[in-house]
């Protein structure tokens, strides 16, 4: 079976660009769910620290698994029950691996960004995958997981998108 994934070029054509300056002009694009506006600096830079965290931690088309606990029984010592949950623990806080796209939009938000920007983030990024793929419904998470994707063509994606929201955003 061959994966096929969207034609390579680039997310900063024109075509792709004027297509999805056409989309961000509809009301409300750049507001978030609270109802306020969100500035495109504020997208940019959300998207900016994302696309660094990926970068650094490494990304992941999904989520890998979670560390599992080894299978334990009645016949078990306390020193084998303790040594099976110290290892756990141990595995399951370690230092921490690759991320998908989502987790690490989760942890911008909680960490240094607001629900607000995450939504217009999403917009955008949702926006640019459209245009590009000439797909009005296509969405940035699916695109993102796709089988065959490339770290270089998420980090196109994001490069693309912080600059769109810097340059296309009304305020």
């Amino acid at each position: 079976m061959t994966d096929t994934t969207t034609p390579a070029r680039s997310f900063n054509s024109a075509d792709v660009t004027d297509r999805a300056s056409e989309y961000a002009a509809s009301e409300g694009f750049w507001t978030g769910r609270s109802g306020e506006p969100v500035t495109g600096h504020g997208v940019s830079e959300y998207i900016e620290d994302v696309s660094t965290m990926l970068a650094v931690r490494g990304w992941a088309r999904n989520c890998p698994e979670d560390p599992q606990l080894s299978e334990v029984d009645e016949s078990m010592s306390v020193k084998a029950l303790l040594l099976a949950g110290l290892r756990f623990l141990r595995s399951a806080v370690a230092a921490p691996g690759p991320m998908t796209l989502t987790e690490a939009m989760y942890e911008v938000t909680h960490t240094s960004g607001d629900t607000d920007t995450q939504t217009v983030a999403d917009r955008v990024l949702n926006t640019m995958v459209c245009a590009y793929t000439g797909s009005p419904s296509a969405q940035s998470t699916p695109w993102v997981k796709k089988r065959g994707r490339t770290w270089d063509e998420v980090r196109g994606l994001l490069d693309a998108a912080a600059e769109f929201a810097r340059e296309h955003s009304p305020r």
